[in-house]
């Protein structure tokens, strides 16, 4: 299973959840994870990822190792969640990053991402978890150390998916197309119809437009708004997310509307 990087840190910690309002941190373990995440990333800046290995829990380097690595222009850690008595971390981050448009390179685009860290031999490590990892694109596996739901379906020849496409389409945007005009604000929603987590991760934006979404890793059912703002001269064309795990590309095309007086 291979994953781009940005899709691992936008997903990694879908699995954990805090029980309640955590108290603050002490100074001291705040700041050293701070210490941690910036130097996790600045590495992710500068394209230094062997030196980024350091920085990750022997657990998942097999993970790291194998994934292709995103290079980001610059990145602010936005919040914190603390877990498990200050030893596990769930860290939300904006990185700012190039993505291709139609045969060119667009504007630099912020994209939320979050990572899990946790503290191994007294110090803070970036780690995946492995809930994540056995939920899969189509939900927890039977074999991932959890008891059998004896109410689930058993599998016959009858109800065994026979073709490829049984898991793809279940994440989709509200419509298939976007009017826009000029120096205005739009929104569209992208809902996960899928059983398991899903994160987008943007492939491809236009030139004129900027893109923000609110949520880019979605747990079942669950929505994300995705803005868009145009400049003086948006591009028609299209824009599309990767969904990850199962690296599906769902496109919205987009037009620039006419204006009033030429219709």
């Amino acid at each position: 299973m291979r994953f781009a990087l940005a899709a691992l840190l936008a997903a990694a910690a879908s699995a954990q959840t805090a029980s309640g309002p955590a108290p603050n941190p002490p100074a001291a373990v705040d700041e050293a994870l701070r210490a941690r995440i910036t130097e996790f990333y600045q590495l992710h800046v500068t394209g230094e990822y062997r030196k980024a290995e350091k920085l990750v829990a022997e657990d998942s380097q097999d993970i790291y190792y194998s994934v292709s690595k995103p290079k980001y222009l610059s990145f602010e850690v936005k919040s914190i969640a603390y877990l498990e008595n200050f030893t596990k971390a769930k860290v939300s981050v904006l990185c700012e990053q190039y993505v291709s448009g139609l045969g060119s390179m667009a504007k630099p685009v912020k994209i939320p991402s979050t990572s899990t860290w946790k503290v191994v031999d007294g110090k803070w490590y970036f780690y995946v978890d492995p809930d994540y990892i056995a939920q899969g694109p189509m939900g927890r596996s039977a074999n991932a150390g959890t008891k059998a739901d004896p109410n689930a379906r058993t599998p016959s020849p009858d109800n065994i998916p026979t073709t490829p496409d049984f898991a793809l389409g279940k994440v989709k945007w509200e419509k298939d197309t976007l009017a826009v005009k000029p120096n205005g604000t739009f929104h569209l929603t992208i809902m996960n119809g899928s059983p398991g987590t899903a994160s987008l991760v943007l492939k491809q934006i236009l030139p004129g437009i900027e893109l923000s979404i609110d949520k880019a890793n979605l747990n079942p059912g669950e929505k994300a708004v995705v803005t868009f703002k145009t400049g003086d001269n948006p591009h028609s064309g299209i824009i599309a997310f990767q969904v990850d795990p199962l690296g599906e590309i769902i496109p919205i095309e987009v037009k620039r509307a006419l204006p009033e007086a030429a219709k």
